[in-house]
């Protein structure tokens, strides 16, 4: 058969370039173990040449040894050593028939019927070779049948420098219908968006009733706290970074004892700020940092008529120029760590009359409106998801002139149930030791300590 003697030629030729191969690379200081692998390899491709010749006849060979190509479906052949039941079957059974996959209702083409010439000379060989030395084959085709293909991808060895000069060679294409066949095309730049906007509002309500004659006594009353934070954040991903906060609260607590008041406010704030970067290193900005504090509404203490707070009394802001530390975090988390060792602040005071005046300055121990002051300010800033629907936010400054301190120490602990419903804790550490005599706790001295427990509706967008 012309099919069978192309496959003993083929395995004639594969012979006789391993040996050419194997004197040229004879030049070469192959080890000992190396040469002896070589050899096998030879030895073995002449008994398999040998097995073949035996096979067909010489003659049948020799005519078509100029005429001799490799086909694809010699793999069988020079692969590893691999049991393929088709090269036994015609050998085992009487009623052996091609694979499902080499017969079907179409007739054969041309290059089927090669095909399978093809495949049947190969199984005699490999049913010959299976029996003279069954123990090389190791392997099942099902094992291969069996195992998945995993996709590689090719990685490019080449140096990110080395490329440059291949980039630098493309010559620029100016106008996009000189490689589209003058074809109209209508290209839309989107300009990237920078700014990452956020807020956040909650409604907190609690009430506590007791009945006139309660066993352990107590004060009916009702604490109803809101909070809106807005967030416009800007980040080029190159050197910019500018974040801006507004924190707005506002909450209330009746007081039924109260013989001057009949609620007081349990937490008031209006806070702005405003944080400017210019990148020097990776996770260090240049910074200049400002901010705003004051209130809403007029602060008292129970039973006393005086105002120790009003809106604008006290203002305080702060500019400052320093470094910034922000390294990048996973999961949505921030963290901002400011040294700002040249820091300005200025507090002003205002009231309607001069009695609240000189109240509001006396418990700020400032006698005039203005007051300014030099020094330096650190800041700590941690948005941190301990878990699925647990966040911690705490905030940090602490300030000095070198003559008095200032900070505070805000901690917010905040777990959401659902989309609309949260519970928070918020706990706050303040110290001034620039504040009057009557002002200094006679166990925390000038430090000065709010908690507050809340749960109702809360909305992010």
């Amino acid at each position: 058969m012309k099919i069978n003697a192309y496959i003993i030629s083929f395995c004639c030729m594969f012979v006789a370039s391993a040996e050419a191969g194997a004197q040229v690379s004879s030049k070469t200081a192959y080890s000992r173990k190396a040469a002896a692998v070589v050899a096998a390899f030879q030895d073995s491709l002449k008994a398999a040449s040998e097995r073949a010749k035996m096979l067909y006849s010489e003659n049948d060979s020799n005519d078509v040894l100029q005429d001799v190509t490799f086909s694809p479906y010699m793999y069988r052949l020079f692969g590893p050593g691999v049991y393929y039941s088709d090269a036994m079957a015609n050998k085992l059974s009487l009623d052996y028939h091609l694979p499902w996959n080499m017969v079907g209702s179409l007739p054969y083409s041309s290059g089927m019927a090669q095909r399978n010439d093809y495949n049947e000379s190969i199984n005699l060989l490999l049913a010959q070779t299976y029996l003279d030395n069954p123990s090389s084959f190791r392997f099942h085709e099902n094992k291969i049948n069996s195992e998945s293909i995993i996709a590689q991808t090719a990685v490019s060895g080449a140096k990110v420098e080395d490329l440059n000069e291949i980039y630098n060679k493309v010559e620029e294409i100016k106008d996009v219908s000189e490689v589209v066949n003058d074809v109209d095309v209508d290209i839309q730049i989107v300009k990237p968006n920078f700014w990452k906007t956020s807020g956040k509002f909650s409604l907190q309500f609690t009430q506590n009733y007791f009945s006139e004659k309660w066993y352990k006594g107590g004060d009916n009353n009702m604490t109803l706290f809101s909070n809106l934070i807005l967030e416009a954040n800007y980040n080029d991903q190159n050197k910019i970074q500018w974040d801006n906060k507004l924190d707005l609260r506002l909450g209330y607590v009746t007081t039924k004892s109260d013989k001057y008041h009949r609620y007081l406010s349990n937490n008031d704030k209006i806070a702005l700020y405003s944080k400017i970067g210019v990148k020097a290193a990776k996770s260090w900005f240049y910074t200049v940092s400002a901010e705003a504090n004051s209130q809403f509404m007029p602060g008292y203490r129970a039973n006393k008529k005086e105002r120790f707070s009003d809106f604008l009394a006290p203002l305080d802001a702060f500019m400052s120029i320093g470094m910034d530390y922000k390294p990048a975090m996973k999961n949505g988390n921030t963290l901002s760590v400011t040294l700002l060792p040249l820091s300005y602040k200025m507090r002003y005071i205002g009231a309607d009359d001069d009695n609240e005046t000189s109240a509001i300055h006396a418990a700020y121990n400032q006698p005039s409106d203005f007051k300014q002051d030099f020094g330096s300010k650190l800041e700590f800033n941690a948005k941190i998801k301990l878990a699925k629907s647990l966040t911690w936010r705490s905030r940090l400054y602490y300030f000095t002139s070198y003559e008095y301190t200032e900070g505070e120490c805000e901690n917010v602990f905040s777990y959401q149930f659902n989309k609309y419903f949260s519970t928070e804790l918020n706990t706050l550490w303040r110290f001034d030791d620039n504040r009057g005599m009557n002002f200094k706790d006679d166990n925390l001295g000038y430090f000065q300590f709010k908690e507050l427990f809340t749960f109702g509706l809360s909305y992010n967008f």
